[in-house]
């Protein structure tokens, strides 16, 4: 038998669903439409933080979206056809990624990363850490937003921003 103190923890986060980056998490995480597996997955996620930092779960979950969104993309310029010993390398080519697609592909990574993790713990405590390490612009995605910003600023001078939508 469920305690009604049990009850209301396990609800606690499902009011939230309305809000656009909650859904936008909650369908990434959807796998063969399986929808309450993946709200199960996010509330058991925000429940682990919310027991680690009492009354900040959703704050964290805020604070790690937008530390992992990305502002710009690199993407490799095709090689011309090569000619007699000259040697060809690569060039990257930076662009502007809007943000509303920026906020898409960090979550993207943030779930490939915390997937990755390690399985021999639940994916939605791999989340709740990546999350954390990420509202602390720590971790594996963050590393990886600043050394693409670092790639592309290097690369700036080859193209003149593009946006991309």
């Amino acid at each position: 038998m469920v305690s009604s103190n049990e009850q209301t923890k396990s609800i606690k986060f499902l009011g939230i669903k309305s809000d656009p980056l909650i859904k936008k998490m909650i369908n990434l995480l959807m796998r063969d439409g399986k929808r309450t597996k993946a709200e199960n997955v996010l509330n058991k996620a925000l429940q682990s933080l919310d027991r680690d930092y009492p009354g900040r779960a959703i704050h964290i979950f805020y604070l790690g979206i937008l530390a992992v969104r990305q502002d710009i993309g690199v993407r490799l310029k095709p090689k011309p056809k090569t000619r007699r010993n000259k040697q060809s390398f690569n060039v990257y080519l930076p662009r502007v990624i809007s943000p509303i697609c920026g906020l898409n592909i960090g979550m993207r990574l943030l779930l490939k990363s915390s997937r990755e993790r390690s399985t021999l713990s639940p994916l939605w405590e791999n989340l709740s850490k990546e999350l954390f390490k990420a509202s602390q612009n720590k971790g594996e995605v963050v590393s990886k937003r600043y050394s693409l910003n670092k790639l592309a600023v290097s690369n700036k001078r080859r193209v003149h921003f593009g946006v991309r939508y």
